[in-house]
């Protein structure tokens, strides 16, 4: 049986493809929050939301 880091090509390809869909991710997160700022502005910064971030961590 032939492994996947057994051809360096597919591994290659694998580790691009996922490098394309961390950036895609992190450019779709940056642009919602732009969204978000550009919409909300400085009414975003309110108790609730701080409150809200504060609880996913």
């Amino acid at each position: 049986m032939s492994e996947v880091g057994d051809h360096p090509e597919v591994s290659a390809q694998s580790s691009s493809g996922a490098r394309w869909l961390l950036a895609g991710t992190a450019g779709c997160l940056v642009g919602a929050g732009l969204l978000l700022w550009i919409r909300e502005g400085e009414r975003i910064f309110t108790d609730g939301l701080i409150a809200a971030i504060a609880r996913c961590f």
